[in-house]
């Protein structure tokens, strides 16, 4: 019998897995104690590195959007002041995270937020960040590439820290009906500084996840282009199976939950949880390349980090049903 790590290996290379894997079961997901001094902070209200005020919440972390640093994208080399690199050290932070890790059973999975256009956003809001996308795409595609080389510069402090098998860059560029910017906009000014990431990842040895929520299928060619194999966090609003079809042999996909029906609501039900967990593993699990990603909250936050009663039924109705190769 496959290990969780060896099962799921299986699945990334196009193999012959033993069952449908789940995130949590195959990967060490780690980051987030070290994130606070590269990207923003993750345990309670305060400045990130580039000076922009965050507030955290049970569901997670949000800039303030009382008064942004950047107003204007052509001005950023005036107001956007890069970290030192060489000045942090991740290895306090790895010790902390790896000290119950089991290389023989999981993959260690660094995640990395605030993405190209995530950190734009958060430097200047939603709608001068994307109004300046299509006004001063020379602007932005002069910052994206600096922001790229800061991005690339603490991959390899997070890859000298921890030695991930995988690095998950998050980048939302969709909303639940859409992209935030047309496909071309993002090919013109977000595309060329996404490779670069894409490239220094492989370079460095690691398994490039391209997390993207929403509706992004528009994109998937895109991604598939400049390297990406798994897409991580495809939620349900995607024609996931005949994403499954299209893409067979080129891009794993992770997710499938449906994170907007009543399963992922708070005070769902066990059996709700339940059904949900068939129903995603019952319509992807049959093709290859599919990954189960369980998206639960409770009034704590994420149910998989803060626990939560109902994880038992979801852990046992996935036992029950995975085995479907």
């Amino acid at each position: 019998m496959l290990t969780p790590k060896q099962n799921l290996l299986e699945v990334l290379n196009w193999g012959n897995p033993e069952y449908v894997p789940l995130t949590f079961e195959a990967m060490k997901i780690v980051g987030f104690l070290s994130n606070g001094p590269i990207e923003s902070p993750t345990d309670k209200d305060g400045l990130d590195p580039f000076g922009v005020l965050w507030h955290v919440t049970s569901e997670g972390c949000i800039p303030d959007s009382s008064k942004f640093i950047l107003e204007d994208i052509t001005e950023w080399k005036e107001y956007i002041k890069f970290p030192d690199t060489d000045a942090i050290d991740l290895k306090p932070f790895a010790e902390a995270e790896l000290k119950d890790f089991d290389s023989e059973q999981q993959m260690l999975t660094y995640y990395h937020p605030n993405g190209l256009f995530e950190r734009l956003s958060a430097f200047m809001g939603f709608e001068e960040c994307l109004i300046s996308l299509v006004s001063e795409p020379e602007a932005c595609m002069e910052f994206f590439e600096a922001l790229a080389d800061y991005k690339i510069a603490c991959m390899k402090k997070i890859h000298k820290a921890y030695k991930p098998d995988i690095y998950v860059y998050l980048d939302d560029l969709a909303t639940a009906r859409g992209t935030f910017m047309s496909p071309q906009t993002y090919r013109d000014v977000i595309k060329p500084a996404h490779k670069r990431i894409v490239d220094a990842c492989k370079e460095l040895g690691m398994i490039f996840f391209q997390h993207t929520c929403g509706k992004c299928e528009d994109l998937l060619e895109d991604y598939v282009d400049i390297g990406i194999g798994v897409w991580s966090s495809a939620q349900i609003m995607n024609d996931l199976t005949g994403i499954q079809e299209r893409f067979n042999g080129r891009m794993v996909i992770e997710g499938g939950w449906d994170t907007v029906g009543k399963c992922s609501q708070l005070g769902s039900s066990a059996d709700e949880i339940r059904a949900e967990t068939r129903r995603a593993i019952n319509e992807y699990g049959p093709r290859k390349g599919f990954i189960l990603q369980p998206t639960l909250l409770n009034e704590r936050g994420n149910s998989l980090f803060v626990g939560d009663d109902r994880l038992a039924g979801l852990f046992e109705e996935w036992a029950m049903n995975c085995r479907i190769y």
